[in-house]
């Protein structure tokens, strides 16, 4: 999967559900129900790119997961930004996975790069070996991983106070605002961080 690939994926990811949301306000629906279509939208679209690439996929089944047990308390509270605090429920378990995959020494990034690579076999055959012989090459994707998690981490702690402290047609916008930023946000710095260690280490075989 090229870059311009993963970014539209993302973007369709974000913007769907409430692309959706908005649309069935104009249309008149509450905003649970509206909130809900969202997130089905959102579901659906999951499950679709899941069948065409015949790949299981372990963080839509997280969301998944993380939309049901939300709607289920919407429903049974009547509050529905717990709906919308699903989205910061599963960034602080995406953090957390992230930085608790540098503890145990297997750092998710590296395992989503190979994934996003999996045709690729000489370049994941590289790799490997690098992985094996090059602890520079395995800092690389530690550091990578604590900086997405941490980032993850805050953004899910951002969004909390902000759902219950502007109105919810206003917080569906910021929310996804929000996830798209923090990705811009990681995004850009990980280009510039690979760029620096690139340059680096083209520095020192100079020298």
């Amino acid at each position: 999967m090229n870059r311009s690939a993963l970014i539209k994926g993302v973007l369709a990811d974000v913007g769907l559900p409430v692309a959706v949301y908005y649309a069935c306000r104009i249309a008149g629906l509450d905003q649970l129900p509206a909130l809900m279509l969202g997130g089905l939208a959102a579901l659906l679209r999951t499950a679709v790119v899941a069948v065409r690439l015949r790949r299981f996929n372990g963080l839509a089944t997280l969301v998944a997961a993380g939309f049901g047990v939300a709607v289920l308390l919407a429903e049974l509270t009547g509050d529905p930004r717990l709906v919308l605090a699903k989205e910061s429920v599963v960034s602080g378990l995406l953090g957390l996975l992230l930085l608790g995959s540098c503890l145990v020494g297997h750092p998710l990034m590296y395992a989503l790069m190979r994934r996003l690579n999996a045709e690729n076999h000489d370049k994941l055959a590289e790799w490997e070996h690098m992985w094996q012989v090059r602890p520079e090459f395995r800092r690389v994707f530690t550091v990578i991983t604590l900086v997405w998690g941490a980032g993850a981490l805050a953004e899910a702690l951002v969004r909390l106070p902000l759902i219950y402290g502007l109105p919810l047609d206003v917080m569906a916008g910021v929310s996804t605002a929000l996830q798209l930023g923090t990705i811009a946000v990681l995004m850009g710095w990980t280009l510039l961080y690979r760029k620096r260690r690139a340059d680096r280490a083209a520095t020192k075989t100079q020298i």
